[in-house]
């Protein structure tokens, strides 16, 4: 399970971009909405704190040997391949601050202590989005449920859920079973063609493929054959990654995550 939190940079102003400050609240310390060009990008130690102010800090340590808490703040760039989140007041993309809980509820609950303790969630954080996925073994399917939690300039928390479901698994349930047996109908019928198609070229030789029709015929078996490859190659990679994670778990191959 992760979280990921949109963060803007704190501003001395108010209401669309600026404030007249009195003596009674020049004290105060006011925040934009969230807005891409605002937002924070800079890498921090633990409690918001710029490296800068660190001395001897070293920032040549590579990520992987930091510690979540380290790592949950420092920021995560958008990958290639994810996609941002529409809340209900605006859009986030695919980058922030990610907090790795991983699978072990005890080290989930310490580093959630220890993120609370260094202040991850402040008053300038404008979401936290919380991912997990989930398997329901009766139906096969693979549930991805995203959690969002957006907080305005004014101190309101709104929230939403996302639930998208997989079925990696094509021959769970009846249904499965029904396509299964579909596909090996198609498969009995297409090999009987392929068996008369080879004897037709038996005895015509050359002259076979002087009729349009029957290269018609031939590209489409071909494109059959093809797509059947395709889909078995598919069907053991799925096999191989959802083995792979279950034998693995937490184990994050990407180097990237929302």
């Amino acid at each position: 399970m992760r979280g990921a939190i949109f963060i803007d940079t704190p501003c001395i102003c108010g209401f669309a971009g600026r404030c007249h400050s009195s003596d009674m609240v020049s004290h105060l310390r006011c925040t934009h909405s969230y807005s891409p060009s605002t937002a924070q990008t800079e890498n921090f130690v633990p409690g918001w704190i710029p490296p800068s102010w660190i001395h001897n800090y070293n920032s040549s340590v590579p990520v992987s040997q930091r510690t979540r808490l380290e790592r949950a703040f420092l920021f995560t760039p958008p990958a290639n391949h994810a996609q941002g989140y529409s809340g209900k007041i605006t859009s986030y993309p695919s980058s922030g601050y990610v907090a790795d809980l991983t699978e072990d509820p005890t080290a989930a609950s310490r580093l959630l202590h220890d993120l609370d303790t260094s202040n991850w969630i402040d008053q300038y954080t404008r979401a936290v989005l919380v991912e997990f996925n989930v398997l329901n073994p009766n139906s096969k399917l693979f549930n991805q449920v995203i959690l969002a939690f957006e907080y305005t300039t004014y101190g309101s928390a709104l929230w939403s859920t996302n639930v998208e479901v997989v079925q990696l698994y094509r021959y769970a349930g009846s249904a499965g079973v029904v396509a299964l047996l579909s596909e090996i109908g198609c498969a009995i019928f297409v090999l009987v063609i392929t068996i008369i198609e080879v004897v037709k070229i038996c005895r015509k030789r050359l002259n076979y493929f002087k009729e349009v029709w029957n290269v018609l015929q031939w590209s489409a078996l071909i494109l059959f054959y093809i797509a059947v490859v395709l889909y078995t190659l598919r069907c053991l990679w799925t096999v191989w990654v959802v083995e792979d994670l279950m034998n693995n778990p937490g184990n994050d191959r990407t180097g990237k995550v929302k």
